[in-house]
């Protein structure tokens, strides 16, 4: 089952400077481009010369950023689902402003139909076991160090 697609996108640069109506604007016009239905909005910076938390939730799922100015660095996830088109917002959000680095990952978001595949851990079934290397004290996030 595709359920849609997630994009991640991590900016070093001018993104993590951004105000929070910059950042609104930046995020509504993705959605707009996208063909996204926009159905409330949040954004909330945390003080003077500080970050910013912004949400769009979509009719087709959300489309998010969360900035460390004093890292600049900005992180932003685009998921949608239907007909929308994740890639041209994050295009939108790529070019909205310069960036000495951007990276992208492209994740399509679901559950696969066959119970074959490895990789899928079903939680109902209580007899199946963790693979070893998914234990929290195994998983690469925990070890990695916060900005």
């Amino acid at each position: 089952m595709f359920a849609g697609k997630h994009i991640i996108i991590e900016c070093k640069g001018q993104h993590a400077f951004l105000n929070e109506n910059a950042l609104e604007e930046i995020l509504s016009s993705a959605a707009r481009v996208s063909g996204a239905t926009v159905l409330s909005s949040h954004f909330h910076r945390f003080g003077p010369q500080m970050g910013v938390t912004g949400v769009l939730v979509l009719a087709e799922s959300h489309i998010t950023v969360h900035t460390w100015p004093e890292h600049g660095y900005a992180a932003f996830d685009v998921f949608m689902c239907g007909s929308c088109d994740a890639e041209k917002a994050a295009e939108v959000i790529v070019s909205a402003a310069s960036a000495e680095t951007i990276e992208t990952n492209v994740l399509n978001r679901g559950i696969p139909n066959s119970r074959s595949d490895s990789s899928v851990l079903a939680f109902s079934d209580a007899k199946r076991k963790l693979p070893q290397s998914t234990h929290l004290s195994d998983h690469p996030f925990k070890k990695q160090e916060p900005l």
